[in-house]
């Protein structure tokens, strides 16, 4: 945001220069923040520019970025600061990351980027950015970097709400947490005033502040790299379970040809089965999977858009104890599975000791999904049901002696 009339001038007369840098054809506009006092002769600059627009900010740092985006236009969106501790000459190199990602920060703290705020400020600020990277298991190392390139439907689905400078963190957050692709380029960062002032103490406080909202978005399983994150957790018991379940998932049906994970969430079995095509009903995990060769498809378990008999094998885990109980559920995964294939089903044995885990779960984790299993199968009732859909049971496996994996083949 603007701190000054002479600084803001600057940079919007280096734009343009900047900007011819684009690839042809590349158009552009401003809007910008004015700044308090001495906004005539701003206005006077902005108008040489095109599509120059100005507005009064209402608010801190996220309420002034919801108001600029109401008057953007564009399909990608550029913030910075004022004057020239962002360089309008690494505008293109952002622009250039634009393809494969959703969200380029220009980063401070990148192996070839640099921070001339002074030490006591550098060392402060990368040492919170990695402290709040930690907590919050971000792959991003300048969390708090205003110097970013967004696509625009990244705001459809990952507006801030927050009215200050956390609305920078949460936007980050929510991206993850949208399943879109974030990435960093290296710069230099030559602030106005360098050491710690009001504003520098004030962003440090924002963050805080949102922390903890954040972190059980980050957390939940409704975040896009969930399951994949569990995969490669800091926590032994969780990465543990996560490994077990993939070796027995992968094992049942890596020799399979052709094969459909349906409900495949974010997580390694895609990885562990290239051959695989994928399907769920949420956007988000389907986006943060997208480039692989397998194709993904969004659809719900109910109607599977796909042929009868179409696949060798099907696998339809940690799902089907999410859903009411429906006899459709079940009869649609085996009707996509040719006579002599192979049907994988995992759920939770409410037989077991799960029962036990799932309330410490709940205890330990609340905003997990332990409340969210609503049709409860034992070893005998998932047998029955599957076998009385055409199947033969063929073996099964335990993780940690309370997660059922049951392997089938459908008969015919």
């Amino acid at each position: 945001m603007p701190s000054n009339a002479v600084q803001t001038c600057e940079l919007l007369e280096r734009l343009p220069i900047a900007c011819a840098r684009l690839p042809e054809g590349v158009t552009w506009e401003v809007v910008v923040a004015l700044p308090t006092h001495g906004a005539p002769s701003v206005e006077s600059t902005l108008a040489k520019l095109p599509g120059g627009q100005g507005y009064r900010a209402n608010g801190g740092y996220g309420a002034s970025l919801r108001q600029a985006l109401e008057l953007a236009r564009g399909e990608w969106i550029l913030t910075m600061e004022s004057g020239l501790a962002h360089s309008p000459f690494i505008i293109p190199e952002l622009f250039a990351r634009r393809e494969d990602n959703d969200l380029v920060v220009a980063s401070r703290y990148t192996k070839t980027g640099y921070d001339n705020a002074g030490w006591f400020r550098s060392f402060v600020a990368r040492c919170s950015n990695r402290l709040v990277a930690t907590l919050l298991d971000l792959p991003v190392h300048d969390l708090s970097s205003s110097f970013r390139l967004y696509r625009r439907r990244v705001f459809d689905e990952a507006m801030p709400e927050h009215e200050g400078f956390g609305a920078l963190l949460e936007v980050l957050v929510r991206s993850f947490a949208a399943g879109f692709r974030v990435a960093e380029v290296p710069f230099h960062y030559f602030p106005i005033h360098r050491g710690t002032d009001s504003t520098f103490w004030q962003v440090a406080r924002e963050y805080l502040a949102a922390l903890r909202p954040l972190w059980r978005l980050r957390n939940s399983i409704d975040c896009a790299d969930y399951d994949e994150r569990a995969f490669r957790s800091r926590i032994w018991f969780q990465r543990s379970w996560q490994r077990w379940r993939y070796h027995a998932l992968v094992g049942m049906v890596r020799e399979c040809p052709r094969i459909l994970d349906i409900g495949c969430g974010s997580s390694q079995v895609l990885e562990g089965l290239p051959q695989a095509d994928g399907c769920d009903i949420r956007l988000n995990k389907l986006r943060y999977k997208r480039g692989r060769s397998g194709a993904l498809v969004r659809a719900s378990v109910f109607d599977l858009p796909f042929k009868s008999e179409a696949y060798d094998a099907a696998i339809f885990s940690q799902v089907i104890e999410h859903l009411p109980r429906n006899p459709k559920i079940l009869q649609e995964v085996v009707r996509v599975v040719r006579p002599g294939g192979i049907v994988v089903v995992g759920t939770p044995d409410y037989a077991t000791w799960w029962t036990t885990i799932e309330k410490i779960y709940g205890f330990v984790h609340p905003t997990g999904y332990a409340d969210e299993h609503i049709t409860h199968y034992t070893f005998e009732t998932l047998k029955a049901e599957v076998e009385g859909l055409g199947c033969e049971y063929m073996d099964h496996a335990y993780v940690y002696g309370a997660e059922l994996i049951m392997r089938f083949r459908k008969n015919g």
